[in-house]
């Protein structure tokens, strides 16, 4: 049977037994679509092309960057900071001492005319960095705070132009903060304040949708480590929240970080990594959204209004149907290595590779 027929246990491991993924080459896609290490994703859409970020830990070329024109196959760009060793000596060759940390996660905008990528590390604090393409040269990196403890920042600029970056203080039961980016977006402006606080609330994401303000973030619920919203009229909330996804952690592995996308002919997407423990990594897999009452519902839509993983689906508009799959060209991708349990969100940490079957 096809996986599109089965449960979605069995349809993943259908598939993921007949070392099926990625685009069929007939119209349709089978997720993981990279079944490599693509930790802590984020992507935007810019005119009809996707541009995305990956972690890359202590790694050179650190964050980076993918581009797709269907959201199912992603080509190599480069990458956002050309040494990582602007980021702290620890990281350099004598040191080598920042093995599963370096690099976390980062978030990227186009804003202004630019293309703008912020992350954080544990230990330095948060840096960001731009460039007027994707492809580079990229700005210097610029250390926008040196401090400890925080993850998961995510840059947002509102229809005034002022900037705000959300973050979580996982050192600090995991608060969810709002500041204020200065004119240049290169420091932050004031005290910050939180607008959320949850179990392990990270992965966080500022979107504004028809006027309203979605803060996509996951949290630890006891099925597993869930994809959350909060929604508001106003930035700084009351909010109010609704639960996105359902996980089943030995199927589905919890998809959490990503990066909600809306097509050109209007249809919407997330683009998450999945992965459960410090061994397996995090692939990366494409999911619909089904907008209800004004919330964007992923993957395969609940009686209860909550989705739960997809596995297969048609590849969105601007793909090449019938494209034989040995004709793409392969993706320099990455195998896993285990985690330190000092990282909060366990990403996977990464050893150069090449995948090139389906």
């Amino acid at each position: 049977m096809l996986p599109g027929l089965l449960s979605p246990g069995r349809a993943a491991a259908a598939a993921l037994s007949a070392g099926k993924w990625g685009d069929q080459g007939d119209g349709t896609y089978v997720n993981p679509v990279l079944p490599g290490d693509f930790s802590d994703w984020d992507c935007i859409r810019v005119g009809t092309d996707y541009y995305g970020i990956t972690s890359t830990f202590g790694y050179s070329p650190g964050v980076a960057v993918l581009h797709s024109k269907d959201l199912v196959n992603w080509r190599t760009l480069g990458g956002a900071v050309g040494d990582v060793t602007q980021i702290g000596s620890e990281l350099n060759w004598d040191r080598m001492n920042r093995y599963g940390r370096g690099v976390w996660a980062g978030a990227i905008r186009f804003h202004a005319g630019r293309y703008w990528v912020y992350f954080n590390t544990p230990d330095e604090g948060f840096f960001m960095t731009s460039a007027a393409s994707p492809e580079g040269p990229w700005d210097p990196l610029t250390a926008v705070w040196r401090t400890s403890g925080w993850d998961d920042p995510c840059p947002f600029w509102d229809d005034d132009g002022q900037g705000y970056l959300v973050t979580s203080h996982y050192s600090d039961g995991y608060k969810i903060n709002l500041f204020r980016l200065s004119a240049d977006g290169k420091s932050l402006v004031g005290s910050p304040t939180v607008i959320h606080q949850s179990s392990g609330s990270e992965a966080n994401k500022l979107y504004k949708i028809n006027g309203l303000y979605y803060h996509l973030y996951s949290e630890v619920k006891s099925e597993g480590r869930v994809l959350m919203m909060n929604r508001s009229s106003n930035l700084y909330g009351p909010y109010e929240t609704k639960q996105l996804l359902h996980v089943n952690t030995s199927a589905d592995r919890e998809p959490n970080q990503g990066g909600l996308v809306q097509t050109p002919d209007g249809a919407w997407y997330f683009v998450t990594h999945h992965g459960h423990g410090d061994w397996e990594g995090r692939v990366l897999s494409l999911l619909p959204v089904t907008w209800i009452d004004g919330w964007p519902i992923l993957g395969q839509v609940g009686t209860d209004g909550i989705g739960t993983m997809a596995w297969t689906g048609q590849v969105p508009a601007g793909g090449t149907p019938g494209l034989p799959v040995d004709a793409l060209p392969s993706v320099v991708t990455t195998t896993c290595s285990p985690t330190p349990a000092s990282s909060p969100s366990g990403s996977g940490t990464t050893n150069p590779a090449r995948i090139t079957g389906r």
